[in-house]
């Protein structure tokens, strides 16, 4: 199976979260690209039978929080995904609120089956990145769980 990690980044966390995501589902033998949700092309999207999909938290704390604006526009810009199965994330430095129910849903909305969800803390306390990338393999076991329970059956 082909996974596409897909992400919007602003700082650089979400991208570093979206690369270590995959590197870890290629050591475990998954053909695996990252790209930028707004720059992937038409090949890329067709060839994968999973999706990752993350993005960085806007808002102020309590007001407006949810992800960037750019990543839902990126995923309102996708081709149905046919109910291929999907895994969100997200970066944050505050609170994500409901920022992973959001991608989910936009998601669902173009044909995408989401059940897992994973959150890593930016900041802003000390060691908060390393804590976050730590979680990365948990989420991926999870991600991949779900995405064989989740994958159509040939010819579907």
């Amino acid at each position: 199976m082909r996974v596409l990690v897909l992400y919007e980044s602003r700082r650089g966390f979400t991208l570093t979260v979206a690369r270590r995501i995959r590197d870890e589902l290629r050591d475990r033998g998954y053909e695996t690209t990252a790209a930028p949700i707004r720059g992937v092309d038409a090949g890329t999207l067709a060839a994968a039978g999973a999706f990752v999909v993350g993005t960085w938290v806007a808002g102020k704390i309590v007001a407006g929080v949810g992800p960037a604006r750019q990543c839902l526009e990126g995923i309102e810009a996708l081709p149905p995904l046919d109910g291929r199965p999907a895994a969100v994330f997200c970066t944050y430095d505050v609170s994500p609120r409901g920022t992973l129910a959001t991608l989910a849903s936009r998601l669902s909305g173009r044909g995408a089956r989401v059940e897992i969800g994973g959150r890593f803390r930016n900041g802003p306390f000390p060691g908060a990145r390393a804590r976050s990338l730590a979680k990365v393999p948990a989420f991926v076991d999870r991600a991949l769980e779900s995405f064989e329970r989740l994958r159509p059956a040939p010819g579907t």
